[in-house]
């Protein structure tokens, strides 16, 4: 891969990290006192999948 396909990934890493964390907070809170556990897994994936695919592309950018 070049390196611009390496920034390219990490930036979609990073926007996914971002987004993801915005969704899991949104998603798995949605009321006081109340966690939805099925959504806070999904989006818990989500935000270490993303995570990871930034750093990946941060250290091969």
């Amino acid at each position: 891969m070049t390196a611009e396909s390496w920034a390219l990934l990490c930036e979609i890493g990073c926007w996914g990290w971002i987004l993801s964390s915005a969704g899991f907070i949104l998603g798995s809170f949605p009321a006081r006192g109340f966690f939805r556990a099925g959504n806070a897994l999904g989006w818990g994936g989500s935000f270490l999948a993303c995570y990871a695919l930034w750093i990946i592309g941060m250290m091969h950018a």
